[in-house]
């Protein structure tokens, strides 16, 4: 499961909660999917998609487009 996705991504735990949605053009590799959750773990509660900028503050798709 590695690589840029080319559509949103629910990930979800084995009872079917959600973890997190990642959104098109997310990089996915297996040490970001260990970070992800390694952070709900920790959280205990789906990540926002703050907590996911905060894990990956250098990810482009996560920086916010400016509105004007």
């Amino acid at each position: 499961m590695k690589g840029k996705l080319t559509e949103p991504r629910v990930i979800t735990d084995y009872r079917g909660e959600p973890v997190c949605i990642l959104p098109t053009g997310f990089y996915l590799s297996d040490e970001r999917w260990q970070a992800i959750w390694q952070r709900f773990g920790e959280k205990d509660a789906a990540l926002s998609h703050e907590d996911l900028r905060e894990l990956f503050p250098d990810e482009p798709v996560l920086i916010p487009r400016n509105r004007e």
